[in-house]
């Protein structure tokens, strides 16, 4: 793998703001050649620093008004009861993101749903039909106080 140069955490700076910039604007906004700008994007791809491109929607424009943190107490998390736990939560659309926790609480999960009824039938219906899951204690998120999806680089001038 190349070491990033300030010019690879440039593009990475600029893409991670606005993945949707066209290879002549990107080029234009780190000032340089097309071609080279065009060559550093696909070995950023190749390499794994760039994963893939997305469109981040708006999820209340999209009716999904409930936004919920959910905190489970796993039963049994063997290598083969998380395998089976991650494929069945990995099904599920209200699912955004699930992570495996440290402390007294194994898994968080958080879950989007277009109403209060619709996220506590799919806690009874879905969730808590999974064996792994002994517990789960719901926090309601009330208010967004900050969100980005952009990583933090270091300084493309410091390097």
């Amino acid at each position: 793998m190349t070491p990033l140069d300030r010019i690879d955490l440039n593009i990475l700076h600029q893409l991670q703001n606005d993945a949707s910039l066209s290879n002549a604007a990107l080029s234009e906004r780190i000032n340089l050649s097309s071609s080279q700008c065009h060559r550093r994007v696909k070995r950023l791809e190749e390499e794994g620093y760039i994963a893939r491109y997305v469109a981040l929607l708006d999820r209340q424009k999209l009716g999904l008004q409930v936004q919920a943190i959910l905190i489970i107490k796993a039963s049994n998390l063997s290598p083969q009861s998380k395998q089976a736990f991650k494929d069945a939560i990995s099904q599920y659309d209200m699912v955004t993101e699930c992570w495996a926790i440290a402390g007294d609480k194994d898994i968080m999960v958080r879950i989007v749903a277009p109403s209060l009824d619709e996220y506590s039938r799919f806690l009874s219906e879905k969730i808590f039909s999974l064996e792994q899951v002994s517990s789960a204690e719901t926090h309601l998120l009330l208010d967004s106080l900050k969100y980005t999806t952009e990583i933090p680089l270091p300084s493309p001038t410091l390097s």
